[in-house]
């Protein structure tokens, strides 16, 4: 089935405990702080039901029409395809209730598969099983990865930690489930969603098995509990915490219990998946940037200015970058052969990822010079409102005819926002830190075929099949 926009409104009044601003929120769906993110999610499935989307969004099978978010991505296409949804979705202004979850649901999915013809499991049975109530429940769905840590120096179950739940832990076995304790950080639109996909932030000794642990959660289920970020922050209170507070999960929700050699693999499998779905949505917002970035040269009449050429051209060349490299990631899957997943290519995606992670504050640093010193010091709405102010805000801050001081103003605005810390920070670390994608890249690369390349060009002999018939004498040669 597919959720109507209403029907998702209702699914959030599960009874799940939210604090946002030290209030008890009561109803999420009418708490004032919440009203855009709401919409925002709402949008997505009213988007899904409409004619010219419908075919795009959804999935028509054996007789039955799903979510095309709960299909198994089987090829590069599938990857696109979601890429498309994505894309066209933060164009309309709206999703966010399956961006993280999807990636989560389908990372654990492709290591559960791979766990199982390792250890003998069953758990790829369990997650495809919860795949398939998703067609046919169409809730939002989050992914719940990142751990509080504690003391990053030490691993999650050494003494030396404050306490032992700075990780997601499972403390308690039962006949029929598990139960699950501890905290996770900063869980983009976890109060919006109907399911959480709990998996691992990293890699696990055998000292700390009960920190491997993957399962899925109901945002209403006992013991689940929000606090939103500070409103005045990030408004919405949309990246939480999230508290597990001994909260008991069933055996079929369960993906991962103690196998710790593959908690890693957990944790990798959904970043590889989400670092795409990253360059896909930050595309979008960056041809916003770009776009602000002229404006604002037009508006203050600075685009025959060499200097500003430079920098619309660095802002071009930044934002399509950006869109190459997370359009040939999906492209150039690669289907593993055992499970028949189709994965983004891993070293595109972290490219992608990093790539515009790395640049964000040197485009901040470019707005803002474009702009000029008013972007940080212009009045308020509520002055330009005032009768008695507005005339003076008209005449002064004004610019290039042809343009009004209204549109200026929202112009510097919107710069403004961008500017901020909280959009600063959320780039860097969101989809993982810059360190991760390093190590990821480092780890991926393909050292034996750069080291080969590299005799290949001395004339050194290498046996690596790209290059071990290549000879670096020309091939034609003149008569003598």
């Amino acid at each position: 089935m597919i959720k109507t926009a209403e029907q998702y409104i209702e699914s959030l009044r599960d009874g799940r405990v939210v604090y946002q601003n030290g209030q008890n929120v009561k109803d999420v769906p009418t708490f004032p702080a919440y009203k855009q993110m709401v919409e925002r999610s709402a949008s997505e499935f009213y988007i899904a039901m409409l004619p010219e989307y419908r075919e795009l969004f959804n999935v028509q099978e054996n007789g039955e029409e799903y979510s095309f978010a709960y299909k198994i991505p089987k090829t590069g296409e599938d990857l696109q395809r979601r890429r498309n949804i994505t894309q066209t979705l933060s164009r309309l202004g709206a999703g966010g209730s399956k961006l993280t979850g999807v990636d989560g649901l389908n990372g654990v999915a492709y290591a559960a598969h791979t766990m199982d013809k390792a250890l003998g499991t069953d758990y790829g049975k369990r997650v495809e099983a919860y795949r398939k109530w998703c067609q046919d429940n169409d809730p939002g769905i989050c992914a719940a990865v990142s751990d509080p840590k504690g003391n990053r120096e030490l691993h999650a179950a050494d003494s030396k930690q404050q306490h032992k739940d700075f990780y997601v832990r499972i403390v308690d076995r039962k006949k029929d489930g598990i139960v699950i304790n501890g905290c996770k950080l900063h869980i983009s639109h976890s109060i919006f969603s109907n399911e959480l996909v709990v998996l691992p932030s990293r890699n696990h000794d055998e000292s700390s098995k009960d920190y491997a642990v993957s399962c899925a959660v109901s945002c209403g289920t006992k013991g689940v509990k929000f606090i939103g970020t500070d409103s005045a922050i990030a408004g919405g209170g949309g990246h939480p915490m999230i508290i597990f507070d001994n909260v008991f999960v069933p055996n079929e929700r369960v993906f991962l219990a103690g196998e710790w050699k593959f908690s890693r693999l957990y944790a990798t499998s959904f970043a590889r998946y989400h670092r795409l779905t990253a360059a896909t949505y930050k595309h979008v917002q960056l041809q916003n940037i770009a776009g602000l970035a002229r404006l604002i040269a037009e508006h203050n009449g600075l685009t025959h200015a060499t200097r500003i050429r430079d920098m619309l051209a660095w802002f071009a060349m930044y934002t399509e970058m950006t869109e190459a490299m997370g359009k040939a990631a999906a492209l150039d899957a690669k289907i593993d052969p055992q499970t028949g997943f189709a994965q983004p290519n891993h070293v595109y995606t972290n490219c992608a990822k990093y790539w515009f992670a790395d640049n964000w504050h040197q485009a901040i640093k470019y707005l803002q010079d474009i702009a000029g010193g008013i972007g940080g010091t212009m009045p308020s709405e509520a002055d330009w409102q005032n009768p008695e102010t507005k005339p003076y805000i008209e005449k002064y801050l004004g610019g290039v005819a042809g343009y009004t001081t209204e549109e200026r103003l929202k112009v510097l605005r919107a710069i403004n926002g961008h500017s901020s810390a909280f959009m600063g920070i959320l780039t860097i670390h969101a989809e993982g830190s810059l360190s991760a994608q390093r190590m990821a890249l480092y780890q991926q690369a393909d050292w034996e075929l750069f080291k080969a390349a590299a005799r290949s060009a001395l004339n050194i002999p290498t046996d690596h099949p790209n290059f071990k018939n290549i000879s670096r004498e020309s091939p034609w040669k003149l008569p003598k």
